[in-house]
């Protein structure tokens, strides 16, 4: 094992329930009453991905995915990186190839390092739209790997939902689940390792 990438929400950030609870209220400006539960399968997406699922049209998504992003603030107002995260990934940044991919689309992901700074610790970021796919396709696991200068045997994608485990498997690299966010279940497999805790991902296997 060489080369790690990341997701960020639900992995590295405590945030995904601010996101799902600025959807809904969007949903709801757009007169749809969705309860929580049933957005959970946007968690991991690209936004405009799952604002077209929703039935928005090409024309309307990129306002609503805007409307998406503003409502969410007010939900997000009290993330943190998940515990002891920070210094783990400093760690590791001395033995392997650390890289991002996520679903946010460029702007969200600059304005979120402002405040975060998951600069220092990564040397490559994926961004929605930046392959040409997005999860849960492996493309922009792919686009990563490939800049970093792995190989699919020896690299580890790093997630909290059925779509990291899909572009994972999809990216033929192997899958490892944060289960401080998700438990799991046949829905986020195939995978090798299940994290409790940052600390967790000191002990992920050797894959060679």
């Amino acid at each position: 094992m060489n080369t790690l990438i990341f997701d960020i929400d639900g992995t590295l950030l405590d945030n995904v329930e601010g996101y799902l609870y600025g959807l809904q209220k969007t949903l709801r400006r757009h007169g749809r009453k969705v309860p929580i539960q049933d957005l959970t399968w946007t968690n991991g997406r690209a936004g405009v991905d799952s604002l077209k699922e929703l039935g928005f049209s090409d024309e309307e998504v990129p306002v609503v995915h805007e409307e998406w992003r503003e409502d969410s603030k007010a939900f997000l107002t009290d993330v943190s990186w998940f515990p002891n995260m920070q210094a783990v990934l400093k760690q590791l940044g001395r033995q392997y190839k650390l890289g991002l991919v996520t679903s946010k689309d460029k702007p969200q992901f600059l304005e979120e390092d402002k405040k975060y700074h998951f600069s220092p610790y990564f040397q490559t970021v994926v961004v929605a739209g930046e392959a040409k796919r997005n999860k849960p396709f492996g493309d922009p696991i792919t686009l990563a790997r490939e800049r970093l200068g792995g190989n699919p045997e020896t690299t580890v994608y790093i997630g909290d939902t059925s779509t990291d485990a899909q572009a994972a498997a999809n990216a033929n690299v192997a899958f490892a689940l944060a289960g401080w966010t998700t438990p799991p279940s046949p829905a986020v497999a195939p995978r090798i390792a299940v994290l409790q805790r940052a600390d967790d991902l000191l002990k992920l296997p050797d894959l060679g």
